[in-house]
């Protein structure tokens, strides 16, 4: 057994975890909240800012970005990434959907001022106003979440110890 994968894996599971559950409660809002709701608004923001912590920051001079990368690779698993990183490499107008990610997490969360420009920098190379645009990026956000919960069973298991170890249930 290897206890620096063990321990790596607890705490990446733990995490990925609470990113479904922000997806989990998203869904949970979808009949009962308008969209630009306060309760919608919180979810997706802590959902893309997780996704930026994890996937998108601090890349300079690495093969890929973000905290889930240098973890896994160190054990041998960077290729459990490929799948999210395709989605986030998917075309968005004239950027992808991670770096829409990434510069909206910047922009608008972070470093906002608080006014129309923080959103201006974050459309200025996709129009976001095209119903085609709309749909292309909630399908990747779905996809993207798919992903994450894939890697998220794919690090428990690469630990060959049971998924209840996890607090996976078996239903």
């Amino acid at each position: 057994m290897n206890s620096g994968l063990d321990e790596t894996a607890v705490f990446l599971v733990h995490t990925l975890k609470q990113v479904a559950y922000g997806f989990d409660q998203l869904d949970a809002l979808d009949d009962t909240v308008d969209d630009g709701s306060p309760a919608k608004a919180f979810y997706l923001n802590a959902i893309y800012n997780y996704i930026a912590l994890l996937f998108l920051l601090d890349g300079k001079g690495k093969v890929m970005a973000g905290s889930v990368y240098p973890a896994l690779d160190r054990h041998g698993l960077a290729p459990l990434l490929n799948p999210i990183r395709a989605v986030l490499g998917e075309p968005m107008g004239e950027t992808t959907f991670g770096e829409m990610i990434r510069v909206f997490r910047n922009t608008a969360l972070v470093h906002s001022a608080h006014c129309d420009a923080d959103l201006d920098r974050v459309y200025a190379d996709v129009d976001m106003t095209n119903p085609v645009n709309q749909l292309r990026w909630q399908r990747l956000l779905e996809q993207l979440r798919e992903e994450i919960v894939n890697l998220m069973f794919a690090v428990a298991r690469s630990t060959r110890r049971p998924l209840e170890d996890f607090g996976f249930v078996h239903k």
